[in-house]
């Protein structure tokens, strides 16, 4: 209907734009033929006028000609000149569409015209001794007065007759004028009332629908549009309120699903074991859990209002960062003295964000460790006794077994020999992975002092090169290094952190194949909370590691399984316990089939 309604509105003006440019064109042809006409008709008459006054005056000479004694030439002239005049007299006499007044005197000017043709001829016949001859001569003379004065009062009718044509003209003209003038302002009218109708047939619906669109835009789902006609545009309408009605449906089924979820969130909140404070965007509590309610109690009588200022700082670095706080080790724990005994809390972090990312609250979790860093604690503890303990006789049994190798207490006789070389290598073996639970337990308990020194990265990455270049080229392999230009010096325990390069680099040699390439590189970086440090890493060119045992890599006595190479697996958890004593973080890059990248990281500035 709305298409229909446009189209008539455009037809119609159309129709009018049209009739005018017609109605133009026809007038204004009409009336360049007529100028043509009148133009062409003065032409003529005055031509014929012209015509007529010529031959009067030459027919006049003839006769007076006569008077000179030369009759044939006096004849001659006459005749020439009286047809000249007739052929124009005939031309005025046909001519079509003649006024009434000049239709008079055209009449008039044939009868005089044929009246002084019959005395002129008399008068040429008479001889110049007729007694009338004079009076005759007289009486032409007249006459000839009489045809140029007819003459005159054509020409005159004429003009008159072409300037009552122009006045028509004029008229015609002004006519044309006021008519298009009418019509442009019938085209005005029909154009005012056409977006009038648009107007109020359109443009407000479109107004009403687009505040209500704004509205529900809002949230205000109470809208509603009148359907005012059967168009598209009361088809839109009605289609708007029906989308209208299955928002507010869904708005309600949603808040019964949002609170049935919320009470189901809060219920599982509730059953946490451990504490949950959940942070709104200003950074005050809004929910806790019931384990949260009864450490906040404690906290209170203890004089913390909120949250412990250990965990207060971490809170406000994970707003300023915009990363989540998930440690991993057991030293970012927070100690509280809680009804008499020690408790141990792992806070974990983690900011609340809406689908679009926008951060809107931060929800801390007090993760109790006690027992299991209680546990942890006497693991070390049975791991370092045990090794201590195992130590000092298999020190007895390897000072033995390397006596009877050498020789020293007698000979031995080849089956012995092979025996005594493999229980030796044994000894050997044990002996290494003793020493490394010694030093793993020294390093989880911080019994292990650090001696930080400033090192420049690109000595630290020669002297290690150094140090490995027996081992890389017993085993065929090509060692290059990458160090970036102009990197800072870092504080270090060189002795400890050269252990975490051999034992990268040894592992490199031991699962990349035969005549590889062994890639050491040193840049800078950044740590996870932002920090400015080195990148260092030792990338070979092995089978790779699958993604779910990357993870488990650096935990103790952790082998891959199917991996056929020797080793204890404790190697990269001593490796991770000495980057994180310098307050750096170790992992793996990669991809089966695409070889290993292991780096770590050192910050720039000193641990204390």
């Amino acid at each position: 209907m709305l298409r229909v309604r446009l189209m008539l509105g455009l037809i119609c003006l159309l129709i009018i734009v049209l009739a005018m440019g017609l109605y133009s064109i026809s007038q204004c042809s009409e009336l360049g033929r007529r100028i043509q006409k009148i133009s062409a008709t003065h032409d003529e008459v005055g031509k014929d006028i012209t015509q007529m006054k010529q031959a009067c005056a030459a027919m006049t000479s003839g006769l007076l000609t006569l008077a000179t004694g030369n009759s044939d030439k006096s004849h001659e002239e006459f005749q020439k000149a009286s047809t000249k005049f007739n052929d124009a007299l005939n031309r005025e006499t046909e001519r079509t569409g003649i006024p009434k007044e000049e239709e008079d005197l055209i009449i008039k000017l044939v009868n005089a015209y044929k009246t002084y043709d019959t005395n002129a001829q008399a008068f040429l016949a008479s001889p110049e001794s007729a007694p009338s001859w004079r009076s005759d001569a007289g009486k032409l003379g007249q006459q000839t007065a009489a045809l140029f004065d007819l003459a005159d009062q054509l020409a005159l009718a004429h003009e008159q007759d072409i300037i009552e044509g122009n006045k028509s003209s004029s008229n015609d003209i002004l006519n044309t004028v006021r008519l298009l003038w009418f019509m442009m302002i019938v085209a005005l009218a029909a154009t005012l009332m056409a977006y009038l109708g648009l107007s109020r047939g359109l443009l407000r619906p479109l107004k009403s629908l687009t505040l209500s669109i704004k509205q529900i835009g809002e949230g205000n789902l109470n809208q509603n549009v009148p359907v005012v006609s059967h168009d598209e545009l009361g088809a839109l309408a009605y289609s708007f309120n029906q989308m209208a009605a299955q928002l507010r449906q869904y708005q309600a089924n949603t808040s019964v699903e949002l609170l049935r979820l919320n009470e189901t969130i809060r219920a599982t909140l509730a059953s946490f074991p451990d504490p949950v404070f959940v942070l709104n965007s200003e950074g005050s509590v809004e929910f806790r859990n019931p384990a949260a309610d009864q450490l906040a109690v404690k906290l209170l009588f203890a004089g913390v209002t909120r949250l412990p200022a250990k965990v207060d700082e971490k809170v406000e670095e994970v707003r300023a960062s915009g990363k989540d706080y998930l440690p991993a080790v057991f030293a970012e724990a927070v100690k509280f003295h809680l009804d008499g005994q020690d408790t141990y809390f792992l806070p974990r972090i983690v900011q609340l964000r809406t689908e679009k990312g926008v951060t809107f609250g931060v929800a801390v979790i007090l993760e109790n460790v006690t027992r299991m860093l209680l546990l942890d604690d006497v693991k070390s503890n049975l791991i370092a006794t045990v090794s201590h303990e195992l130590k000092t006789p298999l020190t007895s049994v390897r000072m033995a077994l390397y006596l009877l190798d050498e020789k020293t207490v007698g000979p031995l006789n080849d089956k012995q020999g092979e025996l005594t070389a493999a229980a030796k290598e044994d000894a050997d073996r044990l002996l290494r992975t003793l020493n490394d639970l010694l030093d793993l337990a020294r390093l989880e308990r911080g019994s292990a002092p650090m001696q930080l020194k400033e090192v420049s990265p690109a000595d630290l990455v020669a002297s290690v090169e150094r140090a490995t270049r027996d081992v890389v080229h017993a085993g065929g392999f090509l060692l290059t290094t990458d160090i970036a230009p102009n990197l800072p010096a870092v504080p270090v325990d060189r002795q400890r952190i050269a252990y975490v390069f051999t034992n990268l680099i040894t592992n490199a040699t031991k699962y990349s194949p035969n005549t590889g390439k062994i890639r050491v590189a040193a840049q800078t970086g950044q740590t996870r909370d932002g920090k400015p440090c080195v990148r260092f890493s030792v990338k070979d060119e092995g089978p790779g590691i699958s993604p779910e045992h990357q993870e488990h890599i650096f935990e103790r006595f952790y082998r891959i399984p199917g991996s056929n190479k020797s080793g204890a697996g404790l190697g990269l958890s001593i490796a991770r316990e000495i980057v994180a004593a310098h307050g750096g973080e170790i992992g793996v890059i990669s991809r089966p089939g695409e070889g290993s990248e292991f780096f770590f990281v050192i910050p720039l500035a000193a641990i204390v």
